[in-house]
Order: structure tokens, then sequence, then C-alpha cells
């Protein structure tokens, strides 16, 4: 099944974000042109997708394809903040100078044994994961992104997750923009015991052994982004990220045995941007 990740999170925020997402951007962006509708008196909403892939469920050495949604809307003659592929969809609800925060949601689809009977026989399932949280962003200098994300989930893998950023951006000329950086996650015990523990039960099923996995540093990594836009509407884009299992994730029977350490996630996509009168 083609995984949809942060697709839902993005839909469940849609009409949030009309209402919430009017941030003013520090890195540089042009304002968009007037020259489409009444100057002020409109909406700007960018929509588009990537197609991508990326491992088949935490830990495996196997991928799938998988989608990411692009969606912005903020008001004309405002900039625009800086969003990611892997970002987890985010509303602002206080934004003052180079700074901004809210609330966050992101989402993982189900793992289950048929999603790959060799590295998952004999291992308990895993529903969907709705996670919901928190953000905060602040730009240090107009060319450097930080970011943190404290993710609850509320149905499936009930665990918690906190995703530390930091970002350089550049812009060569007007219509490129690049960026790159480093990321670091942290989980609890029950994000990944979800994920990696093997009870007695799956242990004599799958032929693993025993494992108890216990939270803390989760994985590190770097990402890289790039954008080209053709006009002021459409624009290509393309990122990649690579993520390293370590701690107890890493220590795990199924990431030692079955899966990779090495997590990687590839992806190309395209946006257009139009007007809307609210």
């Amino acid at each position: 099944m083609v995984a949809l990740r942060q697709a839902a999170a993005c839909f469940a925020f849609l009409s949030l974000s009309v209402g919430g997402a009017q941030a003013g951007g520090p890195w540089g962006d042009d304002p968009i042109s007037l020259k489409d509708g009444p100057g002020g008196g409109y909406w700007v909403v960018t929509i588009g997708g990537y197609g991508a892939a990326e491992p088949a469920f935490p830990g495996s050495k196997d991928y799938t394809a998988s989608g990411r949604l692009i969606f912005d809307v903020h008001r004309a003659g405002d900039r625009e903040w800086l969003t990611l592929p892997n970002d987890a969809a985010s509303l602002t609800l206080y934004e003052a100078g180079n700074f901004r925060a809210g609330v966050a949601g992101d989402y993982i689809l189900s793992r289950t044994h048929n999603d790959d009977s060799a590295a998952l026989l004999g291992l308990h399932d895993i529903n969907y994961t709705i996670e919901l949280g928190g953000f905060a962003e602040f730009y240090p200098v107009p060319f450097v992104r930080t970011r943190a994300e404290v993710l609850q989930g509320v149905t499936g893998a009930d665990g918690l997750i906190a995703n530390l950023m930091a970002d350089f951006i550049y812009r060569p000329a007007p219509c490129w923009l690049f960026t790159v950086g480093p990321r670091l996650a942290f989980v609890d015990g029950q994000y990944n015991s979800a994920f990696f523990s093997i009870n007695p039960i799956e242990s004599v099923v799958s032929g693993l052994p025993t494992y108890s996995a216990t939270g803390g540093f989760y994985s590190g990594g770097v990402d890289a982004t790039v954008r080209y836009d053709f006009s002021e509407r459409l624009s290509l884009r393309a990122f990649a990220e690579w993520d390293r299992l370590a701690g107890s994730a890493a220590d795990s029977p199924l990431v030692r045995l079955r899966g990779s350490e090495d997590q990687f996630q590839i992806g190309v996509g395209a946006a257009y941007k139009f007007n809307f009168i609210w």
C-alpha cells in the first residue's frame, strides 16, 4: 500500500491554516505579484505534492513509494515561512519577528506483517498513528532556520517523539532555493517499544531474540532540499534525507538482523500557487 505520510495531518490542518498561516518569512523571499488580483485583498494558496521513496517501516532495509502534500496559505503581501517536506504539518498561533510557534501534527500509516512477510514475520501489527503536539521556529540570522517539534501519538504507536532541526538557507538567484542541515530525534520508551520490542511469543514465532526497547536518542542525520521557481506560480522541488538509527532502536534484533540502521528518503515534486479571494 502506498504510504501517504503527512498527507492526512496536512488535511487535518487545512481549514485552520486558512485562518492562521499568515506568517512573515525572514529569509528574503520576494512578495508575490499583485497583478492577478486586488492588492492585499486575497489569499495566496500553494498546493502540490511529492512522489517519494522511504523505508517500508522504521528500521526497514526495504523501501516503498510514499507521498508528501505541499500546502500553504498566506495573505497576499505577507512573506511565507519556510516549510520543508519532512516538517510536521503546522499551524502558527504566535509569531514575533524571527520567531513563530504553534500546533503541529503528523501521520504514520499502519505496519502489518503483510507489508514485509520476511522481516515482520511473527511480529505485532501497529495501527495507523496520528501524532499531535507543538512546534517552535527561530531564525538567529536570516539564512539559518532552527525548529523543534514535540509530538505525542494518540492512536497506534502512542509514544512521544521530539525532533530537532537546523537548516542553512541559500538563494543564489531569485528562482533558486537550497537548504541543508542536521536532524536529531529523541523518543520515549513507548515509541521505541511499539516499533522495536520483541516479546517472548513473538520471539518464538519470528525466530528473533526477545528484546525490550527503551527511550532516548533515536536518530541523527541530515536533510537537503532544492526548489526551482519556473514562474511566480509554478515550482519544481526535490529533497533527500539520511538518518542513522541509534541507541535502543539500532540495537533491536529487527534492525540488526532484518533491517538497517541507515534510513534514506528521497523525493521530487511540484507545486502551483494561485489566488483565492476570501
